[in-house]
């Protein structure tokens, strides 16, 4: 395959927190093949950066293609037919590359709607590269069992892991507690028993793969650390009455047992607001804007303490479309992350908490997965919401800069 350059960029090394001087970038095969300071005479130019800024494409943590981030994502998902589903997904993920998110973990979607996206619009130009858990593990009638799997005892857990994996689904996600969205559930409730906790993870680690467990109850937050999974996502510290609570000692044993978090700060926010003015959509949720709002401090209470941060924005809930991470990545240092921690959090160190290999950074011999920025995003943040140009594995698949010829 011929060699396609980037040309005259200015190369942001997040993991150093600095940038270089103008460079050429040699793409081959979706790879960066080299980055140097000599352009040949003969280059096959894919795109003249005029001395900009080349970043790593984002990684959002935390999404879900197939709720529509309206007022009413649950009623909408429910009236919706599987084509309207699926329509809804590809919308997200057009909104998601143009913003320069280049990879997306879907926490939760309907497994044979992933599947079917995966194959399709997942490998196409206008779609992140996507890690999809499918379907979730609830228990019955529990948070999201509207497009989840119920679960009732260790051999009914079991079978769905390996049924999972046999669906390409690249991890496994357990609802732990109940959720705002879901009207029967309360927040407050860890209401995944721990043995089945313990069971998905057992087979699920046998499989080589990771398990992330959706938390609001604190008692769900200490069941995910003793049975051992490897993300938890929210961790919203809810007392048994449905009130934010914030325990230092739970916390460090998420840090010491090594868990991530993804405290998906920026829709929490969305929808607090959204439940201020028009009340919150699970009537049991009886905390819901307080718990909400106490995602700001709990994310500076998990960088205080050490623990290790995943950069999601629960994109698809309420009020939360799919260009909004640069949002959590303004949370993230709000709570007290630089911004170079902030853009590692969804970049370098995303990758490392995903296990995703040769992503996350602009290096050689890793996917060309790049956006090209106006500014210096090390130094402005706000950068990354106008993405000039967005390569995905080594293809411009969208760009605003004059004469390219572009996918959109």
């Amino acid at each position: 395959m011929r060699d396609s350059w980037i040309a005259n960029v200015r190369v942001v090394d997040v993991v150093a927190g600095a940038c270089t001087d103008p460079r050429h970038v040699r793409v081959q095969d979706g790879n960066i093949a080299d980055i140097c300071t000599h352009l040949p005479a003969n280059a096959d130019v894919l795109l003249d950066g005029n001395r900009k800024w080349l970043a790593p494409g984002l990684i959002d943590g935390h999404v879900h293609l197939f709720l529509a981030a309206d007022a009413q994502p649950l009623a909408t998902f429910l009236a919706s037919s599987d084509q309207e589903k699926f329509a809804t997904a590809v919308r997200n993920a057009s909104a998601a590359i143009r913003a320069g998110i280049t990879t997306v973990r879907d926490c939760g979607g309907p497994s044979a709607l992933v599947r079917e996206f995966r194959r399709g619009p997942a490998r196409g130009d206008r779609s992140p590269h996507l890690i999809a858990s499918g379907s979730p593990l609830t228990r019955p009638n529990g948070h999201c069992h509207f497009m989840g799997i119920p679960v009732a005892s260790a051999a009914e857990v079991r079978a769905t892991v390996e049924q999972l994996f046999a669906d390409e689904n690249d991890f496994v996600k357990i609802m732990a507690s109940g959720g705002g969205l879901t009207p029967g559930t309360r927040p407050a409730d860890a209401d995944f028993p721990y043995e089945l906790m313990h069971e998905a993870v057992v087979t699920a680690h046998s499989n080589g793969r990771m398990v992330a467990a959706h938390c609001h109850a604190t008692e769900s937050i200490a069941r995910a650390v003793r049975a051992g999974v490897d993300i938890i996502e929210h961790a919203s510290f809810v007392d048994a009455n449905g009130q934010h609570r914030f325990v230092r000692s739970v916390c460090e044993k998420v840090r010491d047992h090594g868990i991530a978090i993804c405290p998906t700060v920026s829709g929490a926010l969305r929808t607090a607001d959204a439940f201020t003015r028009n009340g919150p959509a699970n009537k049991l949720d009886v905390g819901a804007v307080a718990r909400l709002r106490a995602r700001v401090k709990n994310a500076a209470d998990f960088y205080r303490l050490g623990v290790k941060l995943l950069a999601g924005t629960d994109s698809g809930i309420t009020q939360t479309p799919f260009d909004s991470l640069v949002d959590e990545l303004v949370a993230h240092r709000q709570a007290g992350m630089s911004t170079s921690e902030a853009l590692r959090s969804a970049t370098s160190e995303s990758a490392k908490i995903l296990r995703l290999e040769k992503i996350g950074e602009v290096r050689i011999g890793y996917r060309a997965d790049l956006i090209l920025l106006s500014h210096d995003p090390l130094q402005h943040l706000e950068t990354l919401r106008a993405p000039e140009s967005v390569i995905k594995s080594g293809k411009v698949v969208f760009s605003n800069v004059p004469r390219l010829a572009v996918l959109y």
